[in-house]
This record gives C-alpha cells, sequence and structure tokens, in this order.
C-alpha cells in the first residue's frame, strides 16, 4: 500500500485523508514529512482548522509519537491550530489517545475521534 495524503480545501477547514501503513524502519522520518506538510498545508490555503482522517494501517511506536508532539512546533504546527483527527479503527483510536493527551499538555487545540462527523462538529464549533 503506496503512502499518500489528499485533501480539499472547505471555507471554513482543511480536510485531509491519509492513506498507508506504518513502516517500522521509517515511521520517524515519514510521519515528520507527512505532519510537517500537513501544517504546510494548513498554512498555504489559509486555515487553521484541520479534520484529517487516518486510514493508515499501524501504530506509531511510543517513543516516535512522543517526538512529533515534542517537536510539532518545529513541523510548522502553531498553537492557534485546531486539529480534529479521525482515526476509524477503534485500536489504533485506543493507541492514538497518547497524542491527543500530550498535545493538550502542550497546549495545542487538538482532540482524537471515531467519527467525521463528530470531528467536524467540534472543529467548527
Amino acid at each position: 500500500m503506496t503512502n499518500r495524503i489528499e485533501h480539499e480545501v472547505h471555507e471554513h477547514y482543511l480536510e485531509v485523508r491519509l492513506y498507508g501503513l506504518v513502516d517500522p524502519a521509517a515511521e520517524k522520518k515519514k510521519s515528520i514529512s507527512r505532519w510537517s506538510k500537513i501544517a504546510a498545508l494548513c498554512k498555504q490555503e489559509n486555515k487553521n482548522k484541520a479534520l484529517v482522517v487516518s486510514y493508515f494501517k499501524g501504530v506509531y511506536r511510543m517513543d516516535t509519537s512522543f517526538n512529533l508532539v515534542d517537536n510539532a512546533n518545529n513541523l510548522g504546527w502553531n498553537f492557534d491550530y485546531r486539529l480534529a483527527l479521525v482515526v476509524p479503527d477503534a485500536d489504533r483510536f485506543i493507541r492514538l489517545s497518547f497524542i491527543e493527551n500530550a498535545m493538550i499538555q502542550y497546549g495545542y487545540d487538538m482532540k482524537l475521534f471515531q467519527s467525521k462527523k463528530e470531528a467536524k462538529k467540534w472543529l467548527l464549533s
């Protein structure tokens, strides 16, 4: 499965869809690249709200997850961004709850969802 990012610009937010497989040998580099690209798209499209739906298979290792959160600002994430991350897979959702908690502790406006409908409702509230 090829990793890819698709995006669509809406009036009040950017919607991003992630497809692929977590590659343990290169997960840190690829995840940094992916989230940097999403931040760049937010800036390019002048949107501070992002609805990101992850259809990825596999889960980041804990150190990769922490590295992403710890370096979010260096990746282009601003504190005025609002991120709704949708993870439909129940197991991945539970495993990624660490990222939600850490992002909030670092001062970012982020929430994890299993439903795109609920995520969009929160994002636009």
